[in-house]
């Protein structure tokens, strides 16, 4: 996964626990193994959105969507690890 990938699986899952904690009282009625069901496809699906957009971003012919993406999800994708050093 692309860095901006891995930004925006980051993001998702950020927005994605944060919803679920929103949520707890509308699944108050769910048992733990329930709601951990709820929780882990909830993350599943976020993960593949992030997945599914990064490989978009990476196909062939798609030079300059990387920014438009990283604006419109409000991310910042890490320096890659040579330029970090």
């Amino acid at each position: 996964m692309s860095p901006v990938g891995r930004a925006l699986q980051e993001r998702f899952d950020r927005v994605c626990r944060s919803e679920l904690q929103r949520l707890r009282k509308k699944t108050a009625a769910l048992s733990a193994d329930e709601r951990a069901q709820v929780d882990a496809l909830a993350l599943e699906v976020t993960a593949r959105l992030a997945f599914t957009i990064d490989a978009a971003i990476e196909g062939p012919g798609t030079a300059g969507i990387a920014p438009a993406v990283m604006r419109l999800f409000d991310v910042m994708a890490p320096l890659h690890e040579e330029k970090r050093r």
